[in-house]
């Protein structure tokens, strides 16, 4: 994390709808409920609150600002802190992807509204390219090409020597063409003050990168990888 970069702080809008841990509350710049009064709200399961904003249209932002598609490629994914891309959510069931047959936890994607794109993040992680590598040896590709197939697939993550530590990447998230796959779905954890951690099935969480205005991933849920979900009306 730049230590140099500034953030940026805007105003809420006079009123907005916004899911907090799975319930709907109206929320304005007059209320005087204090941001740690949703800690108090009542907890709910990944599913749960996938379960509440199935089908919702939405604004999602953080620290940097919210998400934004651009509206001329269509892919790249930036933040800002002018209107955001509404995204609608959808849900999928887990075993859907490799889950337990008996295993009926919901996953959300993010589809951008008016298209068939999926916020997506980049595969990385030393962890999956050991996998993808030892999967790769028992076909007939020669074991001289695999290093580059694996190289060209798989991102690799910081190292301890990173500024910030280990288990981070700087890749951006982009808009796919769905269905969605293993890569734009997503579970989405409680976090305080009524904001959400997002978290992909390779077990990292969406950041916002908030010095260069991009969406990236991060090996925990801090203050940077915590989002708010705005429903829209």
């Amino acid at each position: 994390r730049d230590p140099t970069s500034p953030r940026a702080h805007e105003p809420t809008s006079n009123a907005t709808r916004r899911i907090i841990f799975g319930s709907v509350n109206t929320m304005s710049e007059s209320s005087s409920e204090s941001s740690s009064d949703d800690e108090s709200a009542v907890s709910s399961s990944p599913s749960d609150l996938a379960r509440s904003l199935d089908g919702c249209t939405v604004i999602v932002g953080g620290v940097g600002g919210t998400i934004c598609v651009n509206p001329q490629d269509r892919v790249t994914i930036t933040t800002s802190w002018r209107q955001g891309t509404p995204l609608r959510i959808e849900t999928r069931q887990k075993k859907s992807f490799g889950g337990e047959d008996e295993d009926d936890s919901l996953l959300v994607a993010f589809r951008v509204v008016g298209s068939n794109r999926y916020l997506s993040v980049t595969l990385y992680g030393d962890e999956v390219r050991n996998a993808t590598a030892e999967a790769l040896s028992h076909t007939p590709i020669l074991p001289v090409l695999i290093p580059d197939v694996v190289n060209y697939v798989i991102d690799r993550s910081t190292s301890t020597d990173n500024f910030e530590g280990a288990g981070y990447n700087y890749s951006p998230h982009t808009a796919e063409i769905g269905p969605p796959g293993l890569l734009q779905v997503f579970s989405l954890e409680r976090a305080v003050g009524g904001r959400y951690g997002i978290k992909s099935l390779f077990d990292t969480y969406w950041r916002s990168q908030h010095w260069n205005r991009t969406v990236s991933q991060a090996p925990h849920c801090l203050g940077d990888e915590r989002w708010n979900i705005t429903v829209q009306e």
